[in-house]
């Protein structure tokens, strides 16, 4: 027997005994019911040909409002974290990454692979890209979504649609908004973390809708939000509030310190080791290092906003023909603040020709004349290492606009059902700097002149000159745009002995525009800890598609569908892409499903276009020549290296083969289980630049992406210091991946004592590999690092809830599950360590006693537990991973919510 067939089976078999054995559950089931044929025939996400729903050989997994509802959710982002098909989505915006603002980008994530290559719709119809991307967190951000108004949510798991588009590789979230809706409601919404600090929720939302198809013969609906996000500091959470932990490997504090650091002769900080607060000595390192991780005002989660504005209208013009209209606008404010800049020779800004190193010279004034002496070193200039407190906290704020207009008109005309559209949505970005970012040219002279005491306290004058070199406004002026038009028809071509024959046919017109406008002084790289210097992006591009559906009754019980798509690129020419799924049921409690479609996914604007750039990695990496022999800290061991982003006009689009096979068992209407085992092939993924830990790890093989500096004559049998790395966009490994998809349903016939219903959707990954150099394929399953992956990959992940209805009482317990992963670092030993496993328990209970008043009160992290540690250093956020653990911990929440009839 295939030793890999039968790794398959196991697994199949392993996953879907435990979502039996389990019994307890999710999120909604996948439409997979088989329908009296009198139903009304309606359009499923996965076709554009209408059928009874759940006749799709797609797996579909459809969440509807009361299911977002007793989940607890409060925007898009959070709800698909307990998605188990989405993988470290994250609860709430990031902070920041290291080495680059995200500017508060919040993405889907499914199937681990990188926002950009899942579609994200709105009622069927594309959404704009992200207006700030950078750094690759390209894709659609989530905060646009206009959450109170959604009805229902589609995720098709299955990737390379050719109805929606070939891109979607990873697969398709529709949200679908409510429709036909009539009378009015509104809910306030208010939740605070049980331990101290910030971290507090409110949200306020309303929604009306008017008129009846039917008889007025059009129908308008309106919804409205505002969510507020209180800001939380990482000093206030025991597991992220400090940035040292050498057991674990962990050590993402800087040698830039207050007071400042004196590198020569190795004087150190002084006051050393007894008194070198604010920063904190290291005895088993033998220093004081700046630890942000405890600092007053550096936070873990940053202040948030969100207004949203949602309406629709329908005319009905004809019994047969309706014209239709939405349009979506959203304003996402993000507010959030991190730790002073570090200012040194490390950060030498060489982009505006202006050293960075700061001298402590004898004139000075604050020239530690007694240390000098003891080191060897009096009369020299002393260099430092200086962390800013004298310009502040960085702190700046990121405004994100969005909004979509859709215009249509569909009806029938004969035996065909048509609807043709224009669209057009955009976002924009605007980020604006408060304080704590001085520039270079202005910041150095001063601490160079010998007047600034960067050991101690400084006179308010002193105080207000470093005050007047920050840079305060705005540095992001950003826009990106969706506009199209498109159109489709389907129908019964004719009557066969199994069944109709049915076909859809449809094309599509749209361009996509990015326009990124930086400040003139964020271009020169003169703004200091901001990540680099920042260059315009003016770039578009046309795409034109066509594409067909068949759908075949082979027989009473087997389908086909047949589906092909044929893109045109103004930048990458034709592509046509297939799409063929069968349905087979043998029985009526036994449903075979089966697809393979291939995909093709265009570099994005960003990618191809973005000037290349100057900016620092990530904290902690070490010249594995120079360290072991120098053992100089921040130059050569444990600091950061300036690197080179950017674009890359020769990037080659990524393909993809995407297949599904999957069974689902429905003995009675009450019980279902089915299992979908899942398969991605993805050609020439694109990555922002080799992950640096790659590159330093392996210098015979990528030694050409490291450029040094001179030799130094201190150590004239060694390389000089590392100048830069190459980490610009490149198509770099094929990816692999498989698994398997898990949904069991059970709903109790009601009692006297209420109903009970228990749900389960989990996740099980068989491989998630990447190729290598070599042409060997190393796993991420289980493991933080992969260049291809955002976030980890569990090899389990699942969300199980148990519900209890009994007249106007309603209650939930749901459990968030994901198996533990290899951790990004070794252990301070050098030895691999595991991230433990997460369980978290959610509970949730409703009154509708009151008339039209509906009561909610429930618990996020009913036991408080903490975030597995790890020692991943993508984030700001210390000993823990924010892209699947909310930092607010145990978060109790209450609503009300009343409805006008």
């Amino acid at each position: 027997m295939n030793p890999r067939k039968t790794k398959l089976s196991i697994a199949l078999m392993q996953v879907l005994g435990a979502g039996i054995a389990a019994g307890v559950a999710t999120l909604p089931a996948t439409a997979q019911t088989t329908q009296p044929a009198s139903k009304e025939r309606i359009e499923v996400t996965g076709s554009n040909i209408k059928r009874v729903e759940g006749e799709s050989a797609l797996p579909v997994t459809v969440i509807t409002r009361e299911e977002i509802d007793r989940s607890g959710s409060t925007n898009a982002m959070e709800l698909l974290q307990l998605v188990s098909s989405n993988n470290s989505a994250g609860a709430v915006a990031l902070v920041s990454t290291i080495g680059a603002t995200t500017f508060s980008n919040q993405t889907a994530n499914l199937r681990g692979l990188q926002g950009g290559h899942t579609l994200v719709l709105i009622n069927g119809k594309r959404v704009n890209g992200f207006a700030g991307e950078v750094g690759g967190n390209a894709g659609v951000n989530l905060a646009v979504i206009p959450f109170a108004a959604i009805e229902r949510i589609e995720i098709l798991k299955d990737g390379a649609s050719a109805v929606y588009g070939s891109d979607a590789i990873a697969g398709v979230i529709n949200f679908i908004v409510r429709s036909d809706y009539r009378g009015a409601e509104a809910t306030v919404y208010y939740g605070a973390p049980t331990r101290s600090g910030g971290g507090a929720q409110e949200k306020y939302a309303a929604s009306a809708g008017f008129g009846d198809l039917s008889k007025d013969r059009f129908n308008v609906f309106v919804a409205g939000s505002f969510d507020h996000q209180k800001a939380l500091m990482q000093k206030d959470r025991s597991f992220s509030n400090t940035a040292i932990n050498l057991d674990l490997g962990y050590f993402t504090a800087s040698s830039n310190t207050f007071p400042a650091n004196i590198t020569t002769g190795g004087i150190g900080v002084p006051g050393a080791p007894n008194n070198c607060a604010p920063s904190t000595y290291v005895p088993e390192i033998g220093g004081c290092y700046y630890d942000p991780a405890r600092q007053e005002g550096v936070e873990s989660i940053p202040d948030g906003k969100n207004t949203n504005f949602f309406a629709s209208g329908k005319v009905q013009i004809t019994n047969n023909w309706q014209a239709y209209g939405t349009a979506l606008y959203s304003k996402d404010e993000n507010h959030y603040i991190i730790q002073p800049v570090p200012i040194s020779n490390v950060f030498a800004s060489d982009a505006i020709g202006t050293p960075g190193t700061i001298l402590v010279r004898p004139s000075s004034p604050f020239y530690p004349t007694a240390l000098a002496t003891a080191a060897g070193v009096n009369g020299q200039n002393l260099n430092v290492r200086y962390r800013s407190v004298i310009t502040g906290n960085r702190d700046q704020t990121d405004t994100n606009d969005g909004g979509q207009l859709v215009a249509g008109l569909k009806g029938s005309w004969g035996n065909w059902d048509v609807d043709v559209s224009g669209n057009y949505s955009q976002g924009k970005l605007k980020n604006v700097l408060n304080g704590g970012y001085p520039l270079y040219t202005r910041i150095l002279p001063l601490l160079n002149s010998g007047r600034v005491n960067m050991f101690g306290p400084n006179t308010d004058a002193i105080v207000q000159e470093a005050q007047a070199t920050l840079f305060n406004g705005e540095t992001t002026n950003s826009k990106s745009t969706n506009q199209g038009v498109q159109g489709k028809v389907s129908g019964e071509i004719m009557q066969m002995a199994a069944g109709p024959l049915a076909i859809a046919v449809g094309v599509e017109a749209r361009k996509e525009k990015l326009d990124q406008h930086y400040n003139p002084v964020l271009q020169t790289a003169d703004v200091s800890g901001f990540g680099g210097n920042f260059l315009d992006v003016n770039a578009s591009r046309d795409v034109k598609a066509a594409y067909a559906e068949l759908n075949v009754p082979i027989l009473r019980n087997l389908e086909a569908n047949i589906a092909v798509r044929s893109d045109d690129y103004s930048d990458f020419g034709r592509t046509n892409n297939p799409k063929a799924s069968l349905r087979f049921q043998p029985t009526r409690d036994v449903l075979l499903r089966a697809s393979y479609g291939k995909g093709f996914l265009a570099p994005s604007l960003y990618q191809l276009d973005v000037p290349n750039t100057t900016g620092v990695s990530q904290t902690g990496v070490s010249d594995p020549i120079r360290c072991p022999v120098t053992h100089d800290t921040g130059l050569d061991c444990l600091t950061q290296f300036p690197v080179v982003f950017g674009g890359n006009t020769s990037l080659q689009p990524e393909k993809s083969e995407n297949a599904t096979f999957g069974i689902v068992f429905e003995p009675f209407a009450a019980f279902s289980v089915s299992a979908d085992y899942f398969k991605i092939r993805l050609k020439g993924a694109i990555v922002n630049g080799i992950p640096i830990e790659t590159i330093l790890g392996d210098l015979a093989t990528y030694g050409n992406l490291v450029t040094r500096g001179p030799v130094d004559p201190a150590f004239p049998n060694l390389p000089g210091r590392i100048s830069g790395v190459f980490q610009t966009y490149t198509n770099l490994t094929d990816t692999h991946i498989e698994g398997v998809d898990l949904e069991a349903h059970y709903k109790w016939p009601r009692t006297s004592w209420g109903r009970v219903r228990v749900d389960l959707a989990g996740t099980y990954f068989i491989r998630n590999d990447s190729q290598q150099i070599d042409g060997s394929y190393a796993g991420a399953v289980s493991n933080t690092f992969n260049s291809n992956v955002v976030g980890i990959v569990p090899r389990w992940k699942h969300y199980a809830s148990v519900g209890w209805d009994l007249g106007p009482w309603s209650t939930t317990l749901a459990q968030t599950y994901q198996s533990g992963y290899v951790d990004a670092g070794t252990d301070g030993n050098d030895n691999q360590r595991r991230v433990s496993s997460m369980s978290l328990f959610d509970l949730q209970g409703q009154f509708t006693g009151f008339k039209n008043l509906t009561l909610t009160l429930g618990v996020k992290n009913v036991f408080d537990t903490n975030p597995p540690v790890t020692n991943q250093g993508n984030s700001f956020q210390a000993l823990y991973d924010p892209s699947y653990y909310d930092a607010r911990a145990r978060f109790v929440y209450g609503s009300i919510r009343y409805a006008f009839k």
